[in-house]
């Protein structure tokens, strides 16, 4: 069995891929999807957790009366 990894783009029901396939043209494939998304850099990490900081919830989080486990 040949493989061939190609990238592309999910619309809807649709998969528009970055290359032709002529040898496969109106033959049945198998379609294995997986994201194809790169890990944040370290200053885009930074920069999420920078944002997040700044807006979450400040201050001390209260246990509004539940009770202590031990």
């Amino acid at each position: 069995m040949m493989t061939t990894p190609l990238r592309g783009l999910v619309h809807g029901s649709s998969i528009e891929l970055e290359a032709p396939l002529p040898h496969l043209e109106g033959k049945r494939v198998l379609v294995l999807l997986e994201p194809d998304e790169l890990p944040l850099a370290a200053e885009e990490q930074r920069r999420a957790w920078q944002e997040w900081a700044e807006r979450a919830v400040q201050g001390p989080i209260g246990d509004e009366g539940e009770p202590e486990f031990p």
